[in-house]
């Protein structure tokens, strides 16, 4: 058929994940784009019910998928609809520190800060620390631990009688009845957009390369046209902009097929975790013909959830490096299954990705972890065992119920995308930007997905020359804000360490007493009414 060429446009965004739905909402409403403003999205709407009638466990991996690249061989898939990965992942509302995203996107802390309010104001979530109650059980043993209050999940629920959040990804057979169904699955495409599209989105539009010219002046390559697969042509404004948020993998792909002469090698990062899914006593699941019956004690004693972080000591020769211990409990629910998810956050081992013009795809290959890496993984796995088999006989991270096998990557696929120094513009070109997760240059404790709405904003205001700061005025949604990140005390987790751990009920009230030297104090009480006359 004729190649269709549409009117230029000022400002053509790639990809509808977190991090393209909030590019594109920042520069809609800075009305920077003079009416021209296109967000293409290679997949549809996700499926029927995603936010409204399904279950979180309903849509737990469970949307329509593309392949990415391979993976040591084997084929990655991605969702391919609107909303991107937040759609169907574990929904781990995780963003880690303004530090730490400014060092992790070569930003200044300011920038990052912004940011990150902008992200979280545009989705609705829900925060560890309303929930946590008085205190999150104890982790014994971790020195240098912070407790994660301010992290949380891309959920709510909407029951009024609370729902059982250990459940929220498992399925049926393991639920405790009527625990798990009043979650519902909350992205920023729908914090922004509800269950649909904005008009400037274009559904079923994959965007296969991008046609450069050279830049008169500087030399460098200009985006001219973004050219979609079924031929259809979008051409570049005088001074437009294009922003690459087809995740990591798929900027990078997009890059190779546009300039494979310049952009066939990618180093990309990644997190890995381990995990342990107990059972109390008091459950039985079904297992095959019969029955898996639980050795632990019952769940109402690890019934909350949280994220703890923590350093590993590490030795002479390698330095300590970040992990996060996670436990999903079923609070309120007692004697509920519950899992333990340890995550390496900031290991030395990378993915190194090439072009393979013969198949279109980027294969990407682990490198094996390095000596300090293994030395960190067997520190880590010793402080969380030590800590959970004080109270939980028989616990192992190498368990027989263990949810995964050892030390698999995450959807956490992050950088690649070669980057002028502190900018989210694409290295060698004057106009194209990086504006999700393949922006970050180095791990750090988070969970990518609200990293890539965060890089989002900061790529939508740099492209229109605005500063981050400023995002707020131009954002659509506007739910509250998550709790303030948590602040380090050493004189907290010296008290921590110093409690008497003998008993489980000693334990946690002096752990208490010590998190009370963290936690700011509550409001005063209001006044009371006046007297009527």
């Amino acid at each position: 058929s004729p190649t269709v060429t549409l009117p230029p446009a000022q400002c053509t965004v790639v990809g509808a994940g977190p991090g393209g739905v909030l590019a594109a909402d920042v520069m809609a409403g800075a009305d920077g784009c003079g009416g021209s403003l296109r967000l293409f999205e290679r997949g549809d709407l996700p499926l029927e019910g995603t936010y409204d009638t399904l279950p979180f466990f309903e849509t737990f991996n469970k949307q329509e998928v593309y392949i990415v690249g391979t993976y040591n061989g084997a084929e990655l898939p991605f969702a391919g609809v609107f909303g991107g990965q937040q759609t169907t992942n574990g929904g781990v509302f995780a963003p880690g520190t303004a530090a730490e995203l400014a060092a992790g996107l070569a930003i200044g802390t300011a920038a990052a800060q912004a940011a990150q309010a902008c992200a979280a104001a545009s989705v609705n979530a829900t925060y560890w620390k309303p929930l946590l109650g008085a205190v999150p059980p104890p982790v014994q043993h971790i020195e240098g631990q912070t407790l994660l209050d301010h992290n949380g999940m891309l959920a709510t629920c909407v029951n009024e009688t609370g729902c059982a959040w250990g459940d929220m990804l498992m399925p049926p057979g393991f639920h405790t009845p009527g625990s798990a169904d009043s979650i519902r699955r909350r992205t920023v495409a729908h914090g922004v957009h509800g269950s649909g599209a904005p008009d400037y989105a274009t559904l079923g539009a994959e965007v296969r390369s991008i046609d450069f010219e050279e830049d008169p002046n500087s030399g460098e390559l200009m985006a001219a046209a973004v050219r979609l697969s079924d031929g259809t042509v979008s051409p570049v404004a005088d001074g437009g902009k294009v922003l690459l948020a087809a995740s990591s993998i798929g900027s990078a792909s997009i890059l190779a097929r546009s300039r494979p002469d310049l952009y066939s090698s990618f180093t990309f990062n990644n997190h890995y975790y381990t995990a342990s899914f107990l059972l109390p006593s008091s459950v039985c699941v079904p297992a095959g013909d019969g029955e898996v019956c639980g050795e632990g004690p019952p769940a109402s004693t690890h019934s909350h959830n949280w994220n703890y972080g923590f350093v590993t000591p590490g030795n002479g020769d390698c330095a300590g490096q970040s992990f996060e211990v996670d436990l999903r409990g079923n609070y309120p629910v007692p004697d509920a299954p519950y899992q333990v998810i340890l995550l390496q956050m900031e290991p030395e081992m990378r993915s190194h990705g090439g072009w393979n013009a013969s198949t279109g795809l980027i294969d990407l290959v682990d490198e094996p972890p390095t000596e300090c890496d293994l030395l960190a993984r067997r520190q880590a796995i010793n402080i969380t065992s030590a800590s959970w088999g004080a109270f939980t006989p028989g616990f192992s991270l190498d368990s027989s119920h263990a949810a995964v096998a050892a030390w698999p990557q995450g959807w956490h696929w992050a950088g690649g995308i070669p980057l002028v120094d502190g900018s989210s513009r694409v290295a060698g070109t004057t106009n194209v930007f990086s504006a999700d997760a393949g922006a970050v240059r180095k791990p750090f404790n988070c969970h990518t997905s609200m990293v890539s709405a965060a890089a989002g904003v900061i790529a939508g205001m740099e492209a229109l020359g605005l500063p981050t700061a400023d995002c707020m005025d131009h954002i659509t949604a506007s739910f509250p804000p998550p709790p303030p990140p948590p602040v380090s005390s050493e004189q907290m987790v010296a008290c921590i360490m110093s409690c008497d751990d003998a008993t489980l009920s000693a334990y946690r009230s002096c752990n208490m007493a010590c998190h009370g030297m963290y936690s700011p104090s509550p409001p005063p009480p209001p006044p009371p009414p006046s007297a009527s006359p």
